[in-house]
């Protein structure tokens, strides 16, 4: 079960540095409700320092993800217990 645990927060840690690293490509993040879609979002020109608030929040965060689910997956961590 464990290894189920970690291999989902693999996956959503890296996607979630993904988002923020194709934000940097093309200058515009997405936060908010329904911030998947292109309407809402922060744009580097028009709100920079909204900007790279989000985007130091999601890449720091995917690799926070990332690397707890490595360590969950090679067994140096105990697991989160269950809610």
């Amino acid at each position: 079960m464990y290894q189920i645990k970690g291999w989902f927060l693999l996956v959503i840690g890296i996607g979630l540095a993904a988002v923020a690293v194709q934000g940097l490509l093309r200058g515009w993040l997405p936060n908010g409700r329904n911030g998947f879609r292109y309407g809402k979002g922060v744009s580097r020109e028009s709100q920079p320092s909204g900007f790279w608030f989000f985007f130091l929040l999601y890449f720091a965060g995917g690799l926070f993800i990332a690397f707890y689910a490595l360590h969950l997956l090679s067994g140096y961590t105990a697991p989160l217990p269950p809610p």
